[in-house]
């Protein structure tokens, strides 16, 4: 119920139940403590201004309503905030480690740092040069300027999730290091002792579902009935601040309900008249269709027993078009639209690129509309260096919706299953009910409906193909922007549903039941032999697939594993290399591994130089034939020093690499107590 009016945050009675009674309300008004912005009417409730309450009462308002608790020029700052795609790249890029990246979670933490600082940085850039252009202007006070940003980021939080610091001089020292260092400075080297999430997915849902609910719950009646609910499905209890920080992460689905205006924008607002592309991959847009021609489908009916042929199915098509040329450059067919279903048509104009270009493209601006933005954002954001969705119900936004009543009127209209132009459209524009019936039986089925739709996108393409790759020689090189394999399979690569271990021969999967090895000639991939692997294929391309972590943050390409032939006879080209291959690869991984050990070796011998007895140490842990060791150690023995190594165990590998493959490992373990007397030296390797 609580609102802004005139920019000023107001509440109503509703609002104030529990922290002030209604009587009291009214000695205020009397009195002229609070100030009533709007009177009670039938149309709309009684509303007072927060800032004139007394302090105490005001607080425990904005603890229910945190939104009022903000500053008008954090929300200017907040909508002015733009995304830094190059922060995005190189976060989703970058190794904290040899082989090991940023999680998911961080990569959009610190790109939207980026993106704040840029946005503080060009309000610093612009005070300073009204300074400098004029001389009589008030001179920037630097204290005032970071505690006003450190002030904005309540404000900004809710549409850039961040890890700023809200203090200002730590804020100041924050941005001073990233204009020295740039994104690196972003990144912190506590991230991987990063704490649990609070809450699981299941949990998260259901505070998600209480926050969007239309009573506008406030966040510890959230909390009062998630508690509830947790006590019956024996779920620990939390505290406000985790429903703070739900809402904070997830605001758009809790919002989503109150999106307005619409019908008066469609109608009144003012239009934007834009050119199309002047080349190929500088904007796309997608958006599904239910293709207007019909198919015939049979189906059992259980409660006659008998089966039941319908004429009026139809099925969806999304499209993805480059208003260049207008050309599909990507589709998909399905029952009805879904975010797998868009998925696959990303992955088909993806693939497509590679087939016009020589190389897999993704394009300079995307644009969709809200349906599964929550889901489908993460690949938009790939397949586009920059994600501008088009405004909800507002089809003007996208030139995608003349280019389906084209193809319905240039292919579909003179189909026999052709349905029309849509239920409001004018009757006598419609095919006549006598005769679809007439004809309806020679309706196509489903499998041939989708043969006909894939016809008729193939026609598209056949007839404007050599057009647009023409006008692939207009786009700059700075603006061709390509997916790598790594990329392509990490958002749309297939999952076998198993997580797999590496074994001797490699990755073993089951694609389509039929068993696969693949392999990774990155030595770095058998330091993670314990991890279980998620590995992601592509259906048309099996030679290549990615293997991936739990969380993100290891990433390896695999190739399908060449069989050998087991006779000589059998040999052909190419058999002789891929051995060779095979054979560079475990040398190079030997002699990184006997490398290490000789370091290994150098440290232990250091060690002894200045600390002997370990020597002594070390040998005395030999058993006899008997299987017994300490009977030999003299009575007497002494403790290393305090200081030293006292109380600490010395672990030494032995690792022995014999010419065959296998190899051996024997692994000994110091003894604490040094005989006395005892101060030979010889070499243990």
């Amino acid at each position: 119920m609580a609102e802004m009016i005139n920019n000023i945050p107001c509440v109503g009675y509703a609002d104030l139940a529990g922290i002030v009674s209604y009587d009291q309300m009214q000695k205020w008004v009397q009195r002229g403590v609070i100030t009533r912005v709007r009177r009670q009417s039938p149309a709309s409730p009684a509303m007072f201004a927060l800032p004139t309450f007394p302090e105490k009462y005001r607080i425990e308002v904005y603890k229910r309503h945190p939104d009022l608790n903000k500053s008008a020029e954090g929300r200017r700052t907040a909508a002015a905030i733009e995304k830094d795609m190059s922060a995005i790249d190189f976060f989703e890029m970058h190794e904290v480690e040899p082989g090991r990246h940023l999680d998911f979670e961080k990569q959009d933490e610190y790109a939207n740092n980026a993106a704040i600082l840029n946005r503080f940085r060009v309000m610093l850039e612009e005070a300073l040069a009204t300074r400098a252009k004029n001389s009589q202007a008030k001179k920037l006070n630097k204290t005032k300027f970071w505690a006003q940003r450190a002030a904005d980021l309540a404000a900004i939080a809710d549409k850039w999730p961040n890890s700023l610091p809200e203090n200002p001089r730590r804020l100041q020292e924050k941005f001073a290091d990233y204009q020295k260092r740039g994104y690196i400075a972003l990144v912190s080297g506590k991230f991987l002792n990063s704490n649990a999430s609070d809450v699981t997915e299941q949990q998260k849902s259901l505070l998600i579902t209480l926050m969007g609910d239309g009573r506008n719950l406030d966040n510890e009646t959230v909390r009062g009935i998630y508690n509830a609910a947790a006590q019956v499905a024996g779920w620990p209890e939390i505290s406000v601040k985790v429903v703070e920080t739900v809402r904070k992460k997830n605001f758009i689905d809790i919002d989503a309900t109150r999106l307005g205006e619409t019908t008066m924008r469609n109608k009144y607002a003012m239009q934007v008249t834009r050119t199309a592309p002047t080349a190929p991959l500088l904007y796309w847009t997608l958006d599904g269709w239910t293709v207007e021609l019909y198919y015939k489908k049979t189906t059992k009916n259980d409660k006659k027993g008998h089966y039941v042929t319908t004429y009026t199915n139809r099925l969806t098509m999304v499209v993805v078009l480059d208003p260049c040329c207008k050309y599909p450059v990507g589709y998909a067919i399905g029952d009805h639209e879904t975010p797998e279903l868009i998925g696959e048509a990303l992955r088909n104009a993806t693939n497509h690129t590679a087939e016009l270009f020589g190389q897999r493209y993704r394009t300079n601006q995307i644009q969709s509309d809200n349906y599964g933005r929550g889901a489908m954002k993460p690949i938009y954001e790939v397949m586009g260096e920059k994600y501008t969705p088009a405004r909800a119900h507002n089809a003007k936004a996208k030139v995608i919706e003349p280019y389906f009543n084209y193809l319905n009127r240039r292919y579909c209209h003179l189909a026999i299953n052709w349905a029309g132009y849509g239920i409001t459209s004018n009757k006598e524009q419609q095919p006549n009910s006598e005769h679809l019936n007439k004809h309806r039986h020679a309706f196509p089925d489903e499998v041939g409906c989708r043969a006909q739709i894939a016809q008729i996108i193939e026609k598209e393409r056949e007839t404007k193909r050599e057009a647009y790759v023409k006008a692939f020689a207009n786009l700059p090189e700075e603006r061709k922007l390509p997916l790598s394999d790594e990329q392509y399979l990490l958002n749309f690569g297939a999952e076998t549903g198993h997580k797999n271990v590496l074994e001797g021969q490699g990755l073993l999967l089951t694609i389509e039941g039929e068993k696969r090895h693949y392999e990774c000639f990155d030595t770095r991939f058998r330091n993670h032999a314990h991890v279980r692997w998620t590995v992601k294929y592509d259906p048309d391309n099996l030679d290549r697939a990615l293997a991936i972590n739990g969380d993100g943050s290891l990433r390896f390409m695999l190739e399908a594993k060449h069989k050998q032939p087991m006779a000589l006879a059998d040999r052909s080209e190419g058999d002789a290399k891929e051995r060779a291959r095979i054979e560079q690869f475990n040398d190079k991984f030997f002699v990184g591994i006997a490398a290490r050990r000789g370091e290994h070796k150098k440290h232990v011998e250091e060690l002894i130089a200045a600390c002997p007895q370990i020597d002594i140490s070390l040998r005395s842990m030999l058993t006899d034939s008997d299987g017994q060791h300490k009977i030999y150690k003299p009575t007497q023995t002494k403790r290393i020093e305090r200081g030293s190594i006292r109380g600490a165990a010395v672990d030494v590998a032995f690792e022995e690499f014999p010419d065959a493959p296998a190899s051996g490992r024997v692994i000994e373990r110091a003894a604490i107590d040094i005989p006395v007397g005892e101060e030979d030296h010889r070499e243990f390797y």
